[in-house]
């Protein structure tokens, strides 16, 4: 029963953070812009009037103390304290009373007996004290002060009615005119804000008309105006420009991969209806053998695709410490018995940061690429350098087959793209493998490019450039 009650409670004290959540953004900025503007008309009008009382008053007491100061100084000069006293100035009573509180003088209006103040307010007003008293004469206040004339005392009251009939004046304007103007605040506000959200509102129905299939001939519109609104459609427009081709280069991906993948199976199905329908009189033995080359197609098709996915998937590759000459050095031992041979040179100790299954395919793919059009053999080559003030590793892998035309050297890094002269897809490769060098070397910082020969017509050169050190 306790813990249901404090959920009740929580539940209460929770009400309004859940009720200010369902509301919307021009809700929110129209009740927190009218709040603070109430807030700041409220104080304002409460600190109009204590400064108007402030002033007015002192105004009042500025007149009353001239006049018993004048007063006094009659007084002290010698004339007779029973002369009628003067009330100018506002001064509505004045009274004259010796030590023991006697009134020896007063004003007309005046109580000629009592004094005004009793005898502690009186010891009170000798010292500078100033009371706020009730008129006993009318409906009004008096504002009463002393000043000292020798053994005598004059005490001077002033009529606050000035003072309380000016604040109320001010108090009924304020009451009428601070709603008004915090009505008219909120309307303007809940206008202003509807008409700054506009745009945004645009932009949700737009993005709510745009469909994935239609990303090409839509975009998002952008207001005229020069701020966040209009930074944020552009943003949004180049995001949808970066989405488009991610899904058209996705399409085409897909698309090719189909292609290729349907070759060699529908070499093997031709096979196999072959064989079928020839039975047991079919030379099995060739047909192993063909049916093999088509898997083996497959097979290589189908781990370069998945060695994309793994790429694309992870991004940013694991780092750890990887001697890259010992790599090249392994990779290359298993190219002993190839029909080209396989040359490396270069330096010793070379050290970069990155996943060394990653590396180890990037050297794979360069060589067999390079194998599969080089003439008498494959030089490769390992060095240090720098560029840009760091240290870097430059690894190069160099052929002397036909090489390929200036043109065409980036296109090659295209998946599925092959050159004319290695459409022939039992020499030409799957067109993945520098697709995969370039997504692999791009992952871990570096670069690749090819290049011609130096001092040779023929030949291609692929030269890959990493950091090199630690992480």
């Amino acid at each position: 029963m306790a813990d249901a009650g404090s959920g009740s409670a929580w539940s209460g004290l929770l009400w309004p953070a859940r009720w200010w959540a369902r509301q919307s953004l021009r809700a929110r900025l129209t009740l927190l812009a009218t709040a603070l503007f109430t807030f700041a008309v409220v104080t304002g009008a409460v600190m109009l009037l204590v400064l108007q009382k402030y002033a007015l008053t002192r105004v009042l007491d500025s007149s009353a103390s001239k006049t018993a100061t004048d007063i006094a100084r009659q007084f002290t000069s010698g004339q007779n304290p029973t002369t009628p006293l003067p009330t100018t100035g506002g001064v509505n009573a004045v009274q004259v009373v010796n030590a023991e509180d006697v009134v020896l003088a007063a004003s007309p209006g005046a109580d000629p007996v009592t004094p005004i103040l009793s005898r502690g307010q009186l010891a009170a007003a000798r010292n500078g004290t100033r009371f706020d008293l009730a008129s006993t004469t009318s409906d009004g206040r008096l504002r009463v002060l002393a000043a000292k004339a020798g053994t005598r005392t004059v005490i001077v009251a002033t009529d606050l009615s000035r003072v309380d009939d000016s604040l109320r004046i001010l108090t009924r304007a304020a009451l009428i005119g601070s709603p008004l103007a915090i009505l008219l605040m909120g309307l303007a506000t809940y206008a202003v804000v509807a008409l700054t959200l506009r745009p945004v509102a645009a932009l949700r129905h737009g993005a709510a008309d745009i469909t994935a299939a239609g990303l090409a001939d839509q975009r998002l519109p952008v207001p005229g105006a020069q701020d966040e609104i209009h930074r944020l459609a552009i943003t949004l427009n180049a995001m949808l420009d970066r989405i488009e081709s991610a899904t058209s280069r996705q399409r085409t991906f897909v698309g090719d991969a189909a292609h290729e993948l349907r070759s060699p199976l529908a070499s093997l199905r031709v096979q196999l209806e072959v064989a079928q329908r020839l039975g047991p009189a079919s030379d099995w033995t060739g047909l192993i053998d063909d049916v093999m080359v088509d898997v083996k197609r497959l097979d290589r098709l189908v781990e370069d695709l998945l060695a994309l996915a793994r790429v694309d998937e992870a991004g940013e590759p694991r780092r750890e410490p990887v001697q890259l000459d010992e790599l090249v050095r392994t990779v290359v031992d298993g190219y002993a018995q190839a029909q080209v041979p396989v040359r490396l040179s270069g330096a010793q100790d070379v050290e970069v940061s990155g996943d060394p299954d990653g590396l180890r395919r990037v050297v794979v793919n360069l060589i067999d690429n390079a194998m599969r059009y080089a003439r008498t053999e494959v030089a490769i080559e390992l060095e240090h350098g720098s560029l840009a003030g760091r240290p870097i590793a430059r690894l190069t892998v160099t052929d002397d087959g036909p090489g390929i035309a200036p043109e065409e050297r980036e296109r090659v890094f295209d998946r599925f793209y092959r050159i004319e002269e290695a459409r022939d897809r039992e020499s030409g490769g799957t067109g993945l493998g520098l697709p995969i060098v370039r997504d692999l070397v791009r992952a871990h910082g570096g670069s690749v490019r090819l290049t011609s020969r130096p001092d040779q017509a023929d030949g291609l050169q692929a030269i890959v450039v990493l950091p090199a050190g630690p992480d």
